[in-house]
């Protein structure tokens, strides 16, 4: 710590405090009076303070005031606090899709991924461009569905592929299980499709033409369009597509249907955006299930006792810590590490990168369900910890925690002291990253390293 003693800088300051006291007393003797004497009264008062810290230099409590944390000597500890550790599936829930995610790989590492967009509100209607009264539309010409590319990450195809869309609505409109909606992919509903060459894809926005007929055929019957999106090659491919809960303007971004309503070349595009229309009477959950993404296959290893993180779908893993009361409440903690080993993960792309992330749980003891309790990690405010790693490297990764295991002071008593790791991409990157758990050897269990000193009690000895 900036400016603290050492014992030699102590006893000379002792020194030359007892010689300033012998001449401030021989001017208390003399004419001049009180202000010499009140002087000489300060210098003796700071001659016995001096003395009182140099008398226990290693302690740093003998004046809680006067002999600050400046004497306390750093100590460290390394504990095996995990109380809990448990790998959660099902992230994101239904309505939390930031980007659409399709990806195909071909067998032994098979990875089937598709995505769905509901159009439930199509006109049935539109207005001519000569003006007058809205007319019934009858037939509809150039129907396109506008993806937009997720540019914060890169997509790179080794062999040309097809994005396929297929018409996925069924009578009923209870259509958000993934058994269900895999069965409606069949080539008698596919309605479009958009070939994508091989390497880098560089457009933000990508057209898929769709049938006239058949969306002339949704739009005369006031029925539904729900577009199921197939990635088709013979390598390994992935596309991201914004969402409609992409977080940026819904207009410039959200996936859009564009036709024009007749042949008339004067007229202009009408667009529809997505929109849910069920279940019936529940809006949230209406707007819940307006796109989705569907894992048919993945080529994820058993999770056996591993902690794992990303991939798809999507998993995050909870951390719960049980740290002595001694070291949360007598101690300040000046370092928090989360140290964890990492797995190498053989089936993986060399090249790929996952972004891991730690959030504080702000979940209380009441909630007993370890997926609820991670649903509520959040980074609050918190400065947590990032790191960037390759899924096919091992060893050792520290995760800062000091500003999180602070606060733990100052979280209500029945606040649940855990830590959930997410990636940002959850639920859209094929990748994932594994950690030994609590029930590994000892060696490569998780492990919180702390650097702290002891909490001095400030006041008059």
């Amino acid at each position: 710590m900036a400016g603290a003693f050492d014992s030699s800088t102590l006893v000379m300051s002792i020194s030359y405090f007892r010689r300033a006291a012998h001449r401030l007393r021989a001017l208390a003797s003399s004419s001049d009076g009180i202000r010499a004497r009140v002087a000489a009264l300060l210098a003796l008062v700071v001659l016995v303070a001096a003395a009182a810290c140099s008398e226990q230099l290693d302690s740093g409590k003998t004046c809680g005031t006067l002999c600050p944390l400046a004497n306390q000597q750093l100590r460290d500890t390394v504990i095996d606090p995990v109380a809990l550790d448990t790998t959660l599936s099902g992230f994101p829930v239904l309505g939390a899709t930031r980007s659409l995610f399709v990806a195909t790989a071909p067998a032994p590492d098979s990875l089937d991924v598709r995505a769905v967009i509901r159009f439930d509100s199509i006109p049935s209607k539109y207005g001519p461009a000569a003006g007058g009264d809205s007319v019934p539309i009858t037939a509809v010409d150039s129907t396109y569905l506008r993806l937009i590319r997720d540019t914060t990450t890169s997509d790179s195809l080794t062999s040309a592929a097809t994005l396929e869309a297929y018409d996925v609505d069924t009578p009923s409109g209870a259509d958000t299980a993934t058994a269900t909606l895999a069965a409606l992919f069949t080539p008698n509903r596919l309605i479009g499709s958009v070939s994508l060459p091989k390497g880098r894809i560089y457009a933000d926005t990508i057209r898929v033409k769709l049938s006239d007929s058949a969306f002339a055929a949704k739009a005369q019957a006031g029925a539904r369009l729900r577009i199921g999106l197939r990635l088709v090659s013979p390598t390994r491919a992935q596309l991201r597509i914004r969402g409609v809960r992409s977080g940026t303007s819904l207009s410039a971004y959200t996936p859009t249907l564009t036709f024009d309503a007749a042949t008339d070349t004067g007229y202009k595009a009408v667009p529809v955006t997505p929109a849910s229309s069920n279940p019936p009477l529940n809006l949230t959950a209406q707007g819940a299930a307006i796109d989705q993404t569907l894992v048919l296959a993945s080529p994820r290893a058993p999770l056996g006792t591993d902690l794992v993180v990303g991939g798809s779908p999507g998993l995050r893993t909870l951390i719960e810590f049980n740290i002595p009361i001694g070291l949360s409440d007598s101690t300040d903690v000046v370092r928090a590490v989360l140290e964890l080993t990492q797995k190498p993960v053989h089936n993986a792309v060399p090249l790929d990168s996952v972004h891991l992330r730690s959030e504080a749980v702000l979940a209380t003891t009441t909630v007993t369900d370890p997926f609820q309790a991670a649903l509520l990690a959040s980074p609050a405010g918190l400065s947590v910890d990032s790191l960037t790693l390759s899924p096919v490297d091992s060893g050792v990764r520290q995760l800062s925690l000091v500003t999180l295991v602070r606060s733990f002071r100052a979280f209500p008593s029945n606040t649940i002291r855990a830590i959930a790791l997410r990636v940002p991409l959850e639920g859209a990157q094929a990748s994932e990253l594994r950690f030994f758990s609590n029930e590994a050897p000892v060696a490569v269990r998780p492990r919180l390293r702390l650097t702290y000193v002891p909490r001095t009690s400030f006041g008059v000895p």
